[in-house]
């Protein structure tokens, strides 16, 4: 008897799938040119199998339209700018979603990051900038230019600044000068910050 396995469409509300983790600022002197080694994270919170499909990130100019994928419970996936670099870089380990259309090039000094359905409504953004994370004393956020990532600590809070940090991840070969290892973010996997 032939068996047909049907996966329903769920239909997402804001907070199903979210905005987890993002490297707007790479440590050009390790990863290599900061538009190609930008990514995006997104987490999946909800109890659903979610695909992916035409969902779309922007930064209120650029569009991209991101691939089929399955998106189960709990997981995370990387939008990555450049999909052979961040492969280089980080491993062929990491789950990615192949994407059309054009790089939201994340700025440097702060950006607002939008997720969107397949139907056009918003589902998680955030307005970062690059202050996001300093300490006091410091001119920089270790988030920008420094090698770490953009990390949200409570998945189901807010876009806020304090629910915002640095990850403190070090899996990169490489030290700074000062013989500091450099982080390179937790793609694909649970944020370094994160309290659950």
């Amino acid at each position: 008897m032939l068996q047909i396995l049907i996966i329903a469409a769920v239909a997402l509300a804001p907070g199903d799938v979210v905005l987890s983790e993002l490297m707007y600022n790479a440590d050009g002197a390790t990863l290599g040119d900061d538009d190609d080694m930008e990514w995006i994270e997104l987490c999946n919170l909800s109890g659903e199998t979610h695909n992916l499909q035409g969902m779309m990130l922007s930064d209120g100019n650029n569009q991209l339209f991101l691939d089929g994928y399955l998106l189960a419970p709990g997981d995370y996936v990387v939008v990555p700018a450049n999909a052979d670099l961040f492969a280089e870089a980080y491993g062929r380990t990491v789950p990615v979603v192949g994407w059309d259309g054009e790089w939201t090039k994340m700025s440097n000094g702060g950006d607002e990051v939008i997720l969107y359905d397949a139907d056009g409504a918003v589902i998680d953004s955030v307005a970062y900038s690059d202050q996001w994370g300093r300490m006091e004393g410091d001119a920089d956020s270790p988030a920008d230019g420094d090698g770490a990532s953009l990390e949200k600590v409570d998945l189901t809070g807010g876009a806020s600044e304090q629910n915002w940090q640095p990850s403190v991840d070090y899996a990169s070969p490489w030290t700074h000068e000062d013989g500091e290892p450099i982080c390179w973010g937790t793609p694909g996997a649970p944020n370094s910050v994160s309290d659950r």
